[in-house]
């Protein structure tokens, strides 16, 4: 697939970065974009050279600013489903993937583009960055199933009637982001906890993965029983048995 409107690549051995390439217009997330999202994350998740994926918007000034309202508005009620549909399809692409999914935000992080930042499995913001679901002020709706599921009813409630905007420190206190970070060394910041993810071993990881998209699903019982199985599965791993053999070998040499 070619890429038109985002970009792509290594940022270093096993660490790829996917990158919506739209600075002037606040990386809007219009039809091409989620289309050519979907691609790229897929292709990335059939590389097994690739280990974890670092998400982010071209510039400084947004993340993601939202959806292509210029695009929007022309839609009609069927047209409107289809786009609805294709970032329904790219949430189950993240909630599904296999590989790690660090979302590194610089400013606006509005509507649709707080969406798929929501279902990463990280997401780490500067200081100056925002957050928010403002459809209602423009007539629609969106957002309030997964803002629910991170921060609760209440405070989501508060965030989708009222089109409010959370800043980069809020959002870190109520759950709905991983951690705020200053601006000076932001990206290095996001590259090493991306290069920490490598030290973990890939088969718990791709399990850990598999764990957390069913958890989000079912109920607790139901995830309880599932982690026991998928911890069975990592003692088929090479890897597994080797790491415990060293923490032994290193208890050992300790006593």
């Amino acid at each position: 697939m070619d890429f038109e409107r985002i970009r792509t690549g290594m940022i270093e051995s096993q660490i790829a970065e996917i990158v919506i390439n739209q600075p002037k217009r606040l990386n809007p997330l219009d039809s091409r974009v989620l289309s050519e999202l979907i691609g790229a994350f897929e292709q990335y998740n059939q590389d097994e050279s690739v280990r974890v994926i670092i998400f982010r918007g071209e510039g400084g000034r947004a993340f993601i600013a939202g959806a292509d309202i210029e695009e929007m508005s022309r839609m009609s009620p069927l047209e409107f489903r289809e786009y609805s549909l294709k970032l329904r399809t790219m949430t189950k692409v993240l909630v599904n993937y296999s590989k790690p999914v660090i979302a590194a935000v610089k400013g606006y992080t509005f509507g649709g583009g707080n969406i798929l930042a929501m279902h990463c499995d990280f997401v780490f913001a500067t200081e100056k960055s925002s957050f928010g679901q403002q459809e209602i002020t423009l007539g629609i709706l969106g957002g309030m199933a997964r803002l629910i599921y991170l921060v609760g009813d209440r405070k989501a409630w508060d965030i989708i009637m009222t089109g409010k905007i959370i800043g980069a420190k809020e959002a870190e206190n109520m759950g709905l982001i991983t951690g705020c970070l200053p601006e000076e060394g932001f990206d290095d910041f996001v590259l090493n906890y991306a290069r920490k993810l490598l030290e973990n071993p890939v088969v718990a990881t791709r399990l850990a993965k598999a764990l957390k998209s069913v958890s989000e699903k079912v109920n607790l019982e139901s995830a309880y029983e599932y982690e026991n199985e998928l911890i069975s599965l990592c003692f088929d791993s090479p890897e597994t048995k080797e790491r415990m053999q060293a923490f032994l070998r290193k208890k050992r040499g300790s006593t």
